[in-house]
């Protein structure tokens, strides 16, 4: 493994206040906190490994449309075509999380050469089910079990 020690650049918080924060917001907090982490990661990897910035605009914009009209949706009558529009753009946005999630994950396992024996993997199952909460998981746990290590 290499400079594993660099992943604290992406300890952020508990994986506690992401989850309740992405909760009570709808999902827009874990639109900013991707962002955040896709910075740091375009940071470590080379030009051609990036992440998109157009991709994470994308995110944002979904994010905070599907809050629009999850709100309009509580203000019309049931059946109405607003809460088909907003199911379909919170499936997107779930859809583009998993996606992020695996464009993250199969960066930090290449720029640390993290292999599938090393407790520190980012798991495609878990990243699959629980993304963004399980990238910050893992990467709290990393950085914990490597603390005080040289």
């Amino acid at each position: 493994m290499r400079e594993i020690k660099l992943l604290e650049k992406f300890k952020d918080q508990s994986t506690w206040r992401l989850l309740s924060l992405g909760i009570v917001t709808f999902g827009v907090y874990f639109a900013h906190y991707i962002k955040s982490q896709t910075v740091t990661i375009n940071e470590m990897v080379d030009e051609k490994d990036r992440i998109s910035t157009g991709f994470i605009k994308v995110i944002l914009i979904i994010a905070y449309s599907s809050l629009t009209m999850f709100i309009a949706s509580l203000v019309v009558n049931d059946g109405q075509l607003i809460e088909l529009i907003s199911d379909i753009a919170d499936s997107v946005l779930e859809l583009l999380f998993i996606v992020w999630g695996f464009k993250a994950r199969n960066r930090l396992n290449a720029l640390f050469e993290i292999s599938t024996e090393d407790e520190e993997w980012f798991s495609g199952f878990l990243t699959l089910l629980f993304t963004p909460i399980y990238f910050n998981y893992q990467i709290n746990f990393i950085c914990k079990a490597h603390q005080g290590r040289g």
